[in-house]
């Protein structure tokens, strides 16, 4: 669906296009009346505006000027829409890298002690890469120490921005926190994170190659 600024431009091109139309027309009507007159006087009406060469020519000047009007508005509806879908492009780009490094930083920071097992599976299934092996080859000790500790871990991103990118990876960087509950006594205390986190395609999906924490 075309937006409302791509809608704006296509009626000012109708708009100028029927401008130009008119203005034909008139200028025929004033040629008519010119001649009209000289006929009735028996003269070629010297001195009017639309008398001669230029009566004959003015309708083609004023056609010429308004398909360049035309031409020049047409130019510039193409160079608007060329730029708003850019610009869609770009935000829709953007807003995927960050979703797929919200998801996977909460992921990270989310473990339940009760499906301790899951969750570690989750940060997994979320990662590529080297990262991926370095946490899938310790997954068994982060169940332990979860069930160990009773721990329960509740993450949430409060701001995120991509600070780069290529064709198929990425870099956001974020502004986290989790709230740790334990046998050791923590009940939901929180703790705040600034992460930079690096995505890679993998199977057309964003996953994290790379975590690191920033102070």
């Amino acid at each position: 669906m075309a937006s409302d600024g791509d809608g704006d431009a296509v009626a000012q091109v109708i708009a100028d296009l029927a401008e130009a139309e008119a203005a034909e027309a008139e200028a025929l009507a004033e040629a008519a009346r010119a001649r009209a007159t000289a006929v009735r006087l028996g003269v070629e009406a010297p001195g009017t505006p639309m008398s001669g060469k230029f009566a004959r020519w003015w309708p083609r000047l004023a056609l010429a000027s308004a398909i360049l009007v035309i031409c020049a508005s047409l130019t510039l509806t193409g160079l608007m829409i060329w730029q708003h879908r850019e610009t869609t492009a770009r935000h829709a780009d953007e807003a995927e890298f960050i979703a797929a490094a919200k998801s996977g930083v909460i992921a990270l920071l989310s473990l339940d002690y009760h499906h301790a097992k899951d969750d570690v599976q989750r940060v997994i299934d979320a990662a590529t890469g080297s990262f991926k092996d370095d946490f899938a080859r310790d997954a068994d000790d982060f169940v332990k120490t979860a069930q160990d500790a009773k721990a329960v871990t509740v993450g949430s991103v409060s701001a995120a921005a991509l600070e780069s990118r290529t064709a198929d990876s990425g870099v956001v960087l974020l502004a986290a926190s989790s709230k740790v509950t334990n046998a050791n006594g923590a009940q939901q205390d929180p703790r705040s994170w600034r992460m930079s986190v690096t995505l890679t395609r993998d199977g057309g999906q964003l996953k994290m190659s790379n975590v690191e924490f920033v102070p």
